[in-house]
């Protein structure tokens, strides 16, 4: 590689590092807190000088890349397979945008090879940004969806040129392409099936075997195997076929016979994975009852151990007890029996993650969790929904954390004023317009604000790698996703009775005032009876992002002053001109910028006690 790439690569290293640095307990909070303004300010650094280095010598290279020689082409390859490797992530966004760059080469100077080659390496680099939008509404990720399976399913389209091709790394490359074309979400399990069967079916021709011999078939078909096995629908809304069923267990029972017999080789369990794939389709095709799954899948979870962190590990204590959650939520009348079992469950998990090595870096972990996240059943002694959340957010993205911390108080500070001035400003409310007394009704707003500012970016969970980790400014594409996290937050806090109505605020805290702008387009202002929390913690939220949170990927910042003349010029166009014109009164926006600093403060202090203590139980 390139000098300015091995120090790029090295940058994006320590920002990793930084993030677990900033972490660690110290003797004090003072010197905790020292620690992490550091660690911000090193990362600060790192960003320019990251995209310094884009600058001069990357972009420059990406606008004359047809002229480019071999060796900036390899460098630039090698480069790429830093930042991405299809497993390891250090720059997803980078990785599409140089592989963009590439095919748009190979189409030019007619590559067909090449062309090949950079629709896989694309099609990876897509799939690993839908991975990010797990639990979003298939409609709002199509977008994403849609442009991974196209550049799959261009470069599977060679199929039809197979005898011709020479080169088997491209022969290659053309078989898992045609494999990935099923990946990611479906409108309905059998679209998925019926793909993955007709790979199967491909990869099993002998014609195609008998034109590249060199290639490796049996792993090949194996892996095809593993992604059929792995295409159980176990949601009523998007139920399986008999024919769907069927194919899923001809795939279940071929990997499972292969991992027993390797298990029963090394003198071990077969992994949880396959054990549960094979229990669950032996209950769709009706050889086991409901009552049946879940106790087998209850002794597996009882069988694993609890300082097991392979993937293996994981997958039971924190994947499997996410199924178990659906399989409850589908069949609610199997909750009250299995309550106490599952709350232990919950324990279990949190002592899991509380003593899980270097946990906010790994996201085996992440993911399981965040399945975990989309299928939580309350129940009276577990922990909250929004407990879960919060915590997740400590563990895995403490700035987050800190800006949301930072927005409730700073919202409900200005509740307060609002409130000594017009008691029934948040009337349209219902569970606030009931209360009468007005001390009872100003703690619960207040409370209500605070909470909203916590939970109003839960959706970034997820999103890591464009907030936490940020190694430079975000590329326009980068914008359009990040844009997504409301509606994630939205559905997320929408789908639990306890954090129901904080949804609306997650929603539509980006939706400009007079709705001529902003995100998503599904939030309507006037047909909101929580508006007037909106408004507030939208208003509050830009104030700290532009001040001091969103530097690292916008590039920009204000002084608090700057950003309050800035606000009172968008009243009435992206803010409420209620809260505006209040915001101008100087005694006002000295007070808040004070709570926003405070606050900060106070959130770190939470953060360095969960440093100090990091059982979850």
């Amino acid at each position: 590689m390139e000098p300015y790439q091995e120090e790029y690569i090295a940058n994006l290293k320590e920002i990793s590092g930084l993030a677990a640095e900033s972490r660690q307990e110290l003797q004090s909070f003072d010197a905790f807190l020292e620690k992490k303004l550091a660690c911000k300010k090193r990362h600060e650094q790192a960003v320019e000088r990251n995209m310094t280095l884009l600058r001069e010598n990357l972009f420059p290279l990406l606008d004359r890349l047809f002229e480019a020689d071999g060796a900036e082409l390899a460098n630039l390859t090698e480069f790429a397979g830093v930042l991405f490797d299809g497993r390891n992530e250090l720059d997803i966004g980078l990785f599409c945008q140089i592989h963009r760059a590439l095919l748009s080469r190979a189409r030019v100077q007619k590559d067909q090879n090449a062309m090949i080659c950079e629709l896989y390496w694309l099609g990876i680099g897509y799939n690993s940004l839908c991975s990010k939008l797990l639990g979003l509404d298939y409609a709002a990720g199509e977008r994403y969806t849609s442009q991974m399976r196209l550049c799959f399913m261009e470069a599977a389209a060679y199929l039809k040129y197979f005898d011709e091709i020479s080169d088997s790394g491209t022969k290659g490359y053309i078989l898992r392409s045609r494999a990935n074309v099923s990946l990611g979400q479906f409108k309905s399990p059998s679209e998925k099936i019926r793909l993955v069967k007709y790979t199967l079916q491909i990869l099993q021709d002998k014609w195609y075997q008998e034109k590249a011999p060199e290639l490796p078939w049996s792993r090949f078909i194996y892996m095809t195997h593993l992604q059929m096995a792995a295409s159980i629908s176990r949601s009523r809304e998007k139920a399986m076929t008999p024919e769907d069923i069927a194919a899923v267990m001809e795939s279940v029972y071929v990997v499972y016979d292969q991992q027993w017999a390797q298990a029963k080789e090394n003198g071990q369990h077969p992994p949880v994975r396959a054990t549960f794939s094979y229990d669950s389709i032996n209950y769709y095709c009706g050889l086991n009852t409901l009552d049946e799954l879940l106790h087998k899948m209850e002794l597996l979870m009882d069988r694993a151990e609890e300082n097991d962190y392979s993937p293996d590990g994981v997958y039971a204590m924190i994947s499997l007890p996410a199924f178990y959650c659906n399989f409850l939520q589908e069949n609610p009348e199997k909750l009250p029996e299995r309550t106490e079992y599952l709350e232990s469950l919950y324990r279990r998990a949190s002592a899991y993650v509380a003593g899980f090595p270097r946990a906010s870096e790994n996201e085996t972990l992440f993911f399981a969790l965040r399945q975990l996240m989309l299928v939580f059943v309350e129940t009276k002694n577990s922990m909250s929904y929004g407990t879960l959340l919060e915590r997740l957010l400590i563990r895995f993205m403490p700035e987050t954390y800190v800006h949301s911390c930072t927005v409730g108080k700073a919202a409900a500070a200005f509740c307060r004023v609002l409130l000594g001035e017009e008691p029934g400003f948040f009337d349209d409310m219902d569970f606030i317009r009931e209360i009468t007394d007005f001390r009872e009704k100003e703690n619960a707003v207040t409370d209500y604000a605070r909470k909203c500012g916590l939970y109003h970016d839960t959706g970034k969970i997820g999103l890591t790698n464009l907030y936490a980790l940020t190694a430079r400014q975000w590329f326009e594409d980068e914008y359009t996703m990040a844009r997504l996290h409301t509606q994630l937050g939205g559905e997320r806090l929408a789908n639990q009775l306890s954090t129901k109505r904080y949804a609306p605020v997650a929603l539509g805290h980006h939706v400009w005032y007079d709705g001529s702008s902003g995100y998503p387009e599904t939030y309507v202002r006037l047909e909101s009876p929580y508006r007037q929390m909106v408004d507030i913690i939208g208003l509050m939220d830009w104030l700290d992002n532009v001040t001091y949170t969103s530097y690292l990927y916008t590039g920009m910042q204000k002084t608090f002053e700057e950003a309050v003349q800035e606000a009172a010029l968008l009243g009435g166009k992206r803010f409420s001109p209620l809260l505006t014109e209040r915001l101008m009164d100087k005694a006002l926006s000295e007070k808040l910028e004070g709570v926003f600093k405070d606050s900060r403060r106070q959130a770190c202090r939470q953060l360095y006690e969960a440093a100090k203590n990091p059982t979850l139980q």
